[in-house]
């Protein structure tokens, strides 16, 4: 489907991508248990708020939630601060999942979170996810959610209370999630043994969160798999965050446990150091996995725009796939190749209007006469024979001068200076 591509064949080498045959070798997959299909709960309308700066208007928030959808979207988690914002979006879209979170300063309680609850759910959430905390590292949380000092025994029967009480509202056609942090310093069977008991009271979808990247990524896969195995029935989900450098590799690993919905953010906004980007994560199940996430890849670049114009918050050049610098070339060897398709994929594995971006010859202290004949040819000019060096040499003393990369008509001046 165009925009909407998905390797379900399983192919390394496409027109549009050439990726490692290994991927999709029987060993490697073998060790993988990974769902039948895959939801991408994008969260960009929450976590990706929570930043120094940021403070959208109600029309900034609807026209994140419109491009969201027209890319592909189907399920997003909000703020349960302003519920007309989830009211709006599930009106505009009704086939929209609407997962809201409501914070543990209100659930360990089960009278705060009573009325939290309702307002969500009269407001056209499809899940109520409660966030809970059981783990001995955080027992310092416990007065402040709960309104006094309880022991973690405690905190699970208020829990359970919460969880039930949620069921009850729900009904047969919404869901009730609870979100369990700092879930890998929590002993598996301990775990197991908790997430268990409000699945019994009324939890229909268990969310793993790490809080701040606690562990190596072969846990996600292990604690998501046994929590798959000890809870049949119950949808995993799995937030990671960036903290240690792997929120995406912790993602991949809990999805080759069999996570069924993992959470995104488009890009990778979030607290401290961020969580995984949408357009990495949908990019890589749909192409190197081969699951369908309904993610129309060809709208990542403008999305990705559009968040960072309207945040604001900085977009960053090197972005995977959807980055200015994420399908281009500087240094000399890169250009030795012809210019034909085959030239192409010496030093790529993905075409970038794949994603709706497009390949830049960039300039820099290391480039040499492939590079800057390659920059004038994209630039409909030519450089006279014999003069490569004389441009590398104005090229090099220039960016020393300005510390930074040269534009366009910076380069065209050197070339009608020679």
């Amino acid at each position: 489907m165009a925009g909407h591509p998905v390797n379900n064949k399983l192919e390394a080498t496409t027109d549009m991508w050439r990726i490692s045959q290994q991927c999709f070798a029987d060993n490697i997959r073998s060790e993988m248990t990974l769902p039948d299909k895959v939801q991408l709960n994008d969260i960009t309308l929450r976590e990706g708020r929570q930043l120094p700066g940021v403070s959208l208007t109600r029309d900034q928030v609807l026209s994140i939630a419109d491009a969201l959808v027209e890319s592909g979207v189907t399920m997003v988690q909000m703020h349960h601060d302003d519920p007309s914002e989830m009211e709006e979006v599930k009106k505009r879209f009704p086939h929209v999942l609407i997962d809201a979170l409501v914070h543990p300063t209100a659930v360990l309680n089960p009278e705060l979170a009573k009325p939290e609850i309702d307002m969500n759910y009269d407001h056209g959430a499809d899940y109520c996810s409660l966030a809970f905390s059981f783990s001995e590292h955080q027992m310092c949380l416990f007065e402040s959610m709960a309104g006094k000092r309880i022991s973690i025994e405690e905190a699970i029967d208020r829990a359970i209370g919460s969880t039930a009480y949620a069921k009850a509202k729900a009904g047969k056609n919404r869901k009730v999630g609870c979100l369990i942090q700092d879930c890998t310093r929590i002993p598996i069977d301990r775990l197991a043994e908790v997430c268990s008991k409000l699945v019994d009271a009324g939890a229909d979808m268990i969310c793993l969160d790490d809080i701040n990247g606690m562990a190596i990524y072969r846990v996600y896969t292990h604690v998501v798999r046994e929590m798959k195995r000890r809870l049949p029935g119950t949808e995993i989900a799995l937030h990671t965050h960036n903290d240690i450098g792997m929120a995406a590799a912790a993602l991949y690993a809990g999805l080759e446990g069999g996570a069924d919905i993992i959470h995104t953010c488009v890009n990778g906004l979030g607290e401290r150091a961020h969580i995984a980007c949408l357009a990495e994560v949908a990019s890589v199940i749909q192409l190197y996995y081969g699951l369908d996430c309904g993610i129309k890849l060809d709208k990542m670049t403008s999305l990705s725009k559009l968040v960072s114009e309207t945040m604001p918050w900085p977009m960053s050049d090197t972005m995977p796939f959807v980055g200015k610098t994420a399908f281009s070339h500087l240094v000399e060897v890169h250009y030795c190749v012809p210019d034909t398709e085959e030239g192409f994929w010496s030093y790529l594995c993905m075409k970038p209007e794949l994603f709706g971006n497009s390949q830049h010859n960039l300039l820099g202290h290391y480039s040499g006469p492939w590079a800057v004949r390659a920059k004038a040819k994209e630039l409909g000019l030519v450089i006279p024979d014999g003069k490569e060096e004389n441009v590398i040499e104005k090229l090099r003393s220039k960016i020393k001068d300005v510390r930074r990369q040269i534009n366009d008509q910076e380069f065209i001046n050197i070339l009608e200076n020679l």
